[in-house]
């Protein structure tokens, strides 16, 4: 007997929406929004900053919950984030 195997999972997860920054105190920023749903499953999230609206984006956390608090920031900043989801396969938003 013999099994062809699955086919690869090559469907990146659904974009994360919703993206809610509230501040919390002059160095810290709480993150929030709505979970990526995937055909396999959600593996984290790719949190990225700039401080410029036009790119420049950085990694600053990888996270398993739709989540994160960003702390240890400059007071009477602007900070810009984005967030994408990713799977076991690689598969990004």
């Amino acid at each position: 007997m013999a099994t062809t195997p699955a086919a690869p999972d090559t469907t990146p997860p659904s974009i994360p929406t919703n993206l809610s920054a509230t501040a919390i105190s002059s160095t810290q920023i709480n993150l929030t929004w709505t979970a990526s749903t995937d055909a396999v499953g959600v593996t984290g999230y790719n949190v990225l900053r700039s401080q410029t609206s036009g790119g420049g984006y950085t990694q600053i956390a990888v996270v398993t919950t739709a989540s994160y608090s960003n702390t240890g920031l400059t007071p009477q900043t602007t900070y810009y984030y984005v967030v994408n989801a990713y799977d076991a396969a690689g598969n990004t938003s």
